[in-house]
């Protein structure tokens, strides 16, 4: 039987699948970090399972150096389609799993773990690891699901269902919020802001496009300058700081 690294790998290197559905929500990750990172600028920039790069290439105008990390190979091409190529020689691709990729610790003054959580062996070592990569005063970005959350009841009703006629791949990890928090302190991450939200409800997919889930979410939710009806949102964006 495949171990789960090797599942998850067989998913995301059909990048289609994942990257379709999700370009309302890519969006919006996208502005929440550059909420996040404004006028700042950075020395080492990681990004953890980068996917397409959406999320860290528009920092490469305010960083010194960016390492692109993706268990997919295809997901890495995409990536580096998006570098310039006066840049070429700043940017650092590796194809492998998290864990096991080897980094002096206290490398990196901007850490982003979008996506991540979700799909690992172990989500608390994960977040420890990330905290050993940090220099002191670093800002990580970290996102994840609260699954137990009652906006997040209905998803996982129905992938409890469906697994009864096409099982899924791999079990996602279903998270806390109160959980995920506990771990980062823990690790010496203290927590500034977040940016809160929900994704459209089931079978919105089927009636409105990505632009419409857009204007939903944000109509709903707001800005992350300007959060609102945080309380229903089980979709967490960390602004967290290294110590």
């Amino acid at each position: 039987m495949a171990s789960k690294t090797e599942q998850v790998k067989s998913l995301f290197e059909i990048p289609e699948k994942y990257l379709g559905p999700r370009q309302f929500d890519i969006r919006i990750r996208v502005e929440t970090i550059k909420r996040f990172t404004e006028n700042r600028t950075f020395d080492r920039v990681l990004d953890i399972g980068c996917g397409d790069g959406s999320l860290s290439s528009p920092l490469l105008p305010r960083c010194d150096r960016l390492t692109l990390l993706d268990i997919s190979k295809n997901m890495l091409d995409l990536a580096g389609k998006r570098i310039p190529p006066e840049r070429s020689k700043d940017v650092e691709v590796i194809n492998e799993d998290f864990m096991d990729a080897e980094f002096e610790p206290r490398s990196f003054d901007l850490i982003l773990c979008i996506g991540v959580l979700a799909h690992v062996d172990s989500p608390s070592a994960v977040i420890a690891k990330v905290a050993r990569l940090a220099k002191p005063g670093a800002t990580i970005l970290l996102e994840f699901t609260d699954s137990f959350h009652f906006w997040g009841v209905p998803v996982v009703v129905y992938q409890n269902l469906l697994k009864l006629v096409r099982p899924a791949p791999y079990p996602l990890n279903r998270l806390r919020n109160s959980q995920v928090l506990r771990w980062c302190r823990d690790s010496g991450l203290k927590l500034g802001d977040v940016y809160r939200y929900g994704l459209p409800p089931l079978g919105t997919r089927k009636f409105a496009g990505q632009e419409d889930m857009y204007q939903m979410t944000r109509y709903l939710f707001g800005p992350s300058d300007g959060n609102r009806n945080r309380w229903m949102g089980n979709q967490f964006i960390y602004n967290l700081q290294k110590t």
